[in-house]
């Protein structure tokens, strides 16, 4: 896979594509226009960074990076007028990502000009005509093969590092749990003695980065040996308002104690950025009160465990972006614990996890077992390994008049809407391949705001 099909989001677009415009030859001249740009864009990121010498966040794991790095730039004021903080959009966070975010660029997709443009304006930025203008960079950190981690460190240095979760991602690549851990992991073994760690205490493998290095380490997580211990993370559903339904909070830190609900999300993942976020003010001596209000108008990005209404007054979530082993059970608990009156339907619309490897075939198994075993009221799965999350479900006593297996997330959507009832709650999870966005907009009780609500939807994508 070359670095143009790993970039890949809403406003990213493909970049393999520019790269076929702007060359003449065959993948061998693409592959090395790719490297080229990405080295040019590297170097200059790196010149300007050294000079205005920016406090540098940089948040990595397998599992609630972009949850976690907005609860970060939430809670920090990031977007407080006046603030100098730059936090990267959306998913920009790989080897072009990263300092396209630098550089406050969008992604120019396929047109050569604005490619150039881009290029210009780094070597503006690079000899200090134009500026970060930044204090501090909240970053977001991807990998998907060996490596990619320490590349990034290499372009901009972190001082400060947040490390969500290691668990199965990208293993056709990274290989097994093992090296995704050393991974990851590389992240906490790049900080300096004066930096600082905030690391999931519930992640005995994360844990493992307390040893890795002589930078400061604070956790957060739910166990009581946790700095920041998130107490509870319980669904509350406005059944006048459903936008006004979120997660009720509690948190216990430092001898502080903080209640308060995040809006318009579901599922404990973003509870757990928010304590990972509240970690990190205190570590940065950031007043903790000020930050715990802040995060009250937090409400998490396109596509990861969002709360839509839906068509029938039923409930949509969200949870569309993407998918590994471990989001996908979290999801589908999710699922489980949300509120839902007696008679109506729990259903799970679960897509292919993709990249897995040797992995793909036991995780989707598994997944289907979890969730016969939380007693979901359908099974809606879509795509090539549909099937086995199937059998997996029928396996663990699912009845097999409540499993339904299709080709596709468009077919999935149709088939969903037709058996719709008020009250009824849907989860749509899968990973960016399964397209299960489609079934979300198909759902949708306002398919006119899905621009504005849902991942995908620009022309790139055939949206």
């Amino acid at each position: 896979m070359t670095i143009g099909e790993r970039f890949k989001d809403d406003s990213v677009g493909k970049f393999n594509k520019v790269c076929g415009v702007m060359t003449i030859g065959g993948s061998i001249i693409k592959k090395s226009m790719q490297k080229l740009l990405q080295n040019y864009l590297a170097a200059c990121v790196r010149r300007a960074v050294a000079r205005e010498r920016p406090k540098v966040i940089a948040v990595a794991g397998s599992v609630g990076k972009s949850s976690t790095k907005e609860a970060v730039a939430v809670a920090g004021a990031a977007y407080v007028e006046g603030a100098r903080v730059l936090v990267s959009p959306k998913n920009y966070n790989n080897e072009l990502g990263v300092p396209l975010a630098i550089l406050r660029s969008q992604a120019p997709g396929r047109s050569v000009f604005a490619w150039l443009h881009v290029i210009i304006k780094a070597a503006l930025t690079a000899v200090g005509i134009l500026r970060i203008n930044a204090t501090s960079l909240v970053l977001e950190f991807g990998t998907d093969h060996l490596g990619d981690i320490d590349y990034l460190i290499s372009v901009v240095h972190p001082e400060i590092a947040v490390l969500t979760a290691i668990s199965p991602e990208h293993t056709e690549f990274l290989g097994d749990l093992e090296a995704v851990a050393n991974e990851e992991l590389s992240l906490v073994r790049c900080l300096k003695p004066d930096g600082i760690a905030i690391l999931n205490a519930d992640d005995a493998l994360v844990m493992r980065g307390r040893g890795l290095t002589e930078a400061t380490v604070l956790t957060f997580g739910e166990c009581e040996e946790a700095d920041v211990r998130l107490v509870s993370a319980e669904i509350a559903v406005d059944e006048q308002d459903l936008s006004a339904s979120g997660l009720d909070v509690n948190i216990i830190a430092f001898g502080s104690a903080a209640r308060f609900r995040m809006r318009g999300v579901f599922g404990k993942p973003h509870a757990r950025a928010a304590a990972a976020a509240l970690a990190l003010m205190y570590a940065m001596d950031i007043d903790f009160h000020e930050s715990v209000e802040r995060l009250k108008e937090y409400r998490g990005m396109l596509g990861r465990t969002r709360i839509i209404e839906g068509i029938k007054h039923t409930a949509l979530l969200d949870d569309s972006y993407n998918s590994s082993p471990l989001a996908a059970e979290s999801a589908v608990r999710g699922l489980a614990y949300f509120p839902c009156n007696e008679g109506k339907k729990r259903i799970a619309a679960l897509g292919d996890m993709l990249e897995l490897g040797s992995l793909a075939e036991g995780a989707h198994r598994d997944l289907g077992g979890l969730v016969a075993e939380l007693g979901i009221d359908m099974l809606v799965a879509c795509g090539k390994l549909a099937h086995v999350i199937a059998e997996g479900a029928q396996a663990r006593g699912m009845s097999e008049d409540s499993i339904f297996v299709f080709p596709d997330s468009a077919a999935g959507g149709l088939f969903i809407q037709e058996r719709l009832r008020e009250g009824d709650v849907v989860l749509i999870k899968g990973s960016q391949g399964a397209r299960m966005e489609k079934i979300t907009k198909e759902l949708m009780a306002d398919p006119l705001r899905a621009k504005e609500l849902l991942v995908r939807q620009t022309e790139e994508w055939g949206s």
